[in-house]
Order: C-alpha cells, then sequence, then structure tokens
C-alpha cells in the first residue's frame, strides 16, 4: 500500500487525520520496514500495548552512557554526552522500579489541593493578559496568551519567579519538543541536546544560588532537592527531572489551548452552545483532547517478543502508538470526525494510559478550563483572522505556531 505517512512533511502535519483513517482501515498495526519500527492506529491495540507489562522503555542508551569515556575530546563533546545521559533519565523513559520511584516524588507536587490552589493565580493571569490584549485591539492566542500563561505558570511551579527567568525559555522548550520526537531529524536532535544542555546550566546555577534551604520549600524544586538529601533520587535525577518538567509542563498545555481554540473557532454552532451554557466547559476540553489531542503519539518498546493481533512485534522494537488516531477510532467513538461538545462518554487517550498516565493531567485540564471558559465568556466574538496558519514543526508535540483572532 501507498502511504503518504511521513511525520516530516509539513502537508502531513496539518492535516494527519485522513492518513489516521487510511491506516486503521487496511494497515492498523503497519510495520516500517526501513524504520524497522511498528505504527498502531485502533484504540484497542493501542490500549493493549499501553496497559502490558512487555512494552516499556529501552533503557540500553543508559547502560551505555554509564560506561562511555569520561574524558571525551572536547568540552562540547562532554556538554552533549551530558545532555543525552540526562535525557535517559527522564520519567517517562523510565521501567519500574526506577519509573514508580520517580513518580513517587512527582506526586507530591500534583495533589488535588495543590492544584486547585492555582486555580485563583490562573484565573487573575488570564484575565490581565486579556485585558493586554483589549487594549491592543487584536490577539495571538499563541504568543499573547498560551505561551506566556503556561511558561509563568510552569516557573510558579518549580518555584522560579519572574525575575529569574532565563531569556532562552521560549526557544529552549521549542527545540525540547523536536528532540523525542518521531522520526527526528539530526538537527533537531542537536538543537534538542544544546537546549538540555542549557537547562541544565540554568538549573545548576539556580539550586546553588537559592538563599536559605525554606526558599519556595512548596516548589517542585524544593520538592527535589528533598528528595534528594532523603536518598530517594540521585543528583543527576533530579537536575534530569528538572528538565523534563520544564519542557513538558510548557509546550503541551499552551498546545491545547491554540489547537482546542482554532477547533472551537473552526465549529461556531459548539462555541455558540459553551457561550450560551458555560456548564459544558469540561466536557468542552475533554472532547478538544479528543479530537485534536496535543499529544499525538506516545512510543513504546518491547521488551520481549509480544504476540498483537497476529502480528510478532520482537523484543527491542519500536511501537508508536498515535493516540490521535485511536481518539477518532470509529470503532470506539460513534462519529468519531464530528466535534460535539456534548459527547458522553469520552473515554479518549490524550493523556496516556497506564503507568505512564500524564502526571500533570489535572492541571492541564484546570488551565483549558479557566482559559478558554474566559476567551468565551469575555470575548464572545472571537473571530479567525486567516484561514492560513503554521503548525510547528513537531509531529508528536502538535501545535501552532500562532493563531491571530479579533473580538
Amino acid at each position: 500500500m501507498s502511504l503518504s505517512f511521513n511525520p516530516r512533511s509539513s502537508a502531513f502535519r496539518a492535516n494527519p487525520y485522513p492518513t489516521y483513517h487510511e491506516l486503521r482501515m487496511h494497515h492498523p498495526i503497519y510495520y516500517r520496514a526501513e524504520r524497522q519500527d511498528w505504527v498502531l492506529t485502533r484504540y484497542a491495540d493501542i490500549i493493549d500495548v499501553l496497559k502490558h507489562p512487555s512494552f516499556g522503555r529501552s533503557e540500553r542508551g543508559l547502560e551505555s552512557l554509564q560506561t562511555a569515556n569520561q574524558e571525551p575530546a572536547s568540552r562540547f563533546l562532554s556538554m552533549r554526552q551530558e545532555s543525552q545521559k540526562l535525557m535517559t533519565l527522564w520519567l517517562v523513559l523510565r521501567n519500574p522500579p526506577v519509573h514508580t520511584r520517580l513518580r513517587h516524588v512527582l506526586r507530591k507536587v500534583f495533589t488535588q489541593s495543590r492544584i486547585q490552589a492555582l486555580q485563583t493565580y490562573l484565573q487573575a493571569e488570564v484575565d490581565d493578559l486579556i485585558e493586554r490584549a483589549q487594549k491592543q485591539g487584536k490577539m495571538d492566542i499563541i504568543g499573547d496568551l498560551a505561551y506566556p500563561l503556561t511558561l509563568g505558570l510552569n516557573c510558579k511551579i518549580l518555584g522560579i519567579p519572574p525575575q529569574a527567568w532565563h531569556p532562552c525559555f521560549n526557544q529552549w522548550s521549542q527545540d525540547l519538543s523536536l528532540v523525542a520526537d518521531m522520526d527526528v531529524t539530526p538537527i533537531a536532535n542537536e538543537r534538542g541536546l544544546l537546549a538540555i544542555a542549557g537547562l541544565a546550566e540554568y538549573f545548576k546555577s539556580w539550586i546553588a544560588a537559592r538563599h536559605t534551604p525554606s526558599q519556595g520549600q512548596d516548589s517542585l524544586i524544593e520538592t527535589l532537592i528533598q528528595a534528594e538529601s532523603e536518598g530517594q533520587l540521585s543528583e543527576e535525577e533530579r537536575l534530569a527531572t528538572c528538565i523534563f518538567m520544564f519542557a513538558v509542563g510548557h509546550a503541551s498545555t499552551a498546545n491545547l489551548l491554540g489547537t482546542g481554540m482554532l477547533t472551537l473557532l473552526n465549529h461556531p454552532e459548539q462555541l455558540r452552545l459553551l457561550q450560551s451554557d458555560p456548564s459544558f466547559i469540561d466536557m468542552t476540553i475533554a472532547e478538544m483532547l479528543r479530537y485534536e489531542s496535543p499529544v499525538q503519539g506516545i512510543s513504546r518498546t518491547a521488551l520481549a517478543d509480544v504476540e498483537l493481533c497476529h502480528q510478532t512485534i520482537h523484543q527491542g522494537e519500536i511501537v508508536h502508538c498515535l493516540i490521535a488516531a485511536a481518539n477518532r477510532d470509529p470503532a470506539k467513538f460513534p462519529n468519531p470526525d464530528i466535534f460535539d461538545i456534548r459527547r458522553h462518554p469520552n473515554p479518549y487517550l490524550s493523556f496516556g494510559q497506564g503507568i505512564h498516565t500524564c502526571i500533570g493531567r489535572h492541571l492541564a485540564a484546570l488551565v483549558a478550563r479557566i482559559a478558554v471558559g474566559t476567551l468565551v465568556r469575555r470575548l464572545p466574538k472571537l473571530a479567525l483572522t486567516t484561514a492560513s496558519l503554521e503548525w510547528e514543526e513537531a509531529f508528536l508535540g502538535r501545535g501552532l505556531k500562532a493563531l491571530p483572532v479579533v473580538f
């Protein structure tokens, strides 16, 4: 079968859903011989993989980095090697029991009480950003709302005040979205490793310069420092986790706001329904997540030979679970290509499933609920200014470069 499945193609990234449907109908378990990996598009198959104990993360790269030459030929190579190692220590790339231990530490930061305590802060930030846009008479929902809102929230959770923000935060976040992407290019990989190096240097300096042990004691960084002092994680794991949480906490939520608002604006009858009955806001966010998942896929490695729908997936082979395709599987969702904020039930997979379910999913949903709800309430005449939109270079992290609107 001839397929235009090319994650690096701008045309495919602009609208991947016809290809997803083609794959699901004809090759739901699709083997890419040139890459020696698998692509899954059916809801049931993806659930099986995400919950199956024989699918996890390959840690062979970590082993090779741990035994690598400790004196590279140059400072650049040393920095690059450290970035590679830090990336292998990310929570999403570890298996139990290490994954279980790290997740236990992070869970303390994402309790329901802590998340709800951020509600007043988030509402004030959204109101302020909208008021600034009103003075200008126009808005880019990405640049004027989504990115500053999520960056500010991310830094607040980490415990970094605005005056200590690094001017490269946005650029580092964008480059990090590519380093773990599907079919990543060599150039994008190097950009991502440089971003990790920049953030590593920043977090090392920030932690070393903190004035008292109690400063920001409720912050993520302080929680990690405390966990390290108690022997729950190593110094390298602490640094790697700071970088990982910075990366995932910023871009994915910003992308949710951008793609979600684009979807709502492209379905004016649904927008009017939400405006007439704000009680639909939670179901609206759920449908945004299903219809335009900000995370298009999740990859797993076979830790042993596994039979999946009469196909043998061999140990070490990578399986790409396209959760955005699963979210539009007609076997699970009636009329999956229709955006309906009254859809119920709505068991979307955008936050994953199993032990790697997104630890910040409740916070992301709260951010979206406040931002989207406030936008449609305060700017009832919100409208797109162009039909020509550009998508970010990343495939797995689906996001818009800009979303210009008038109101």
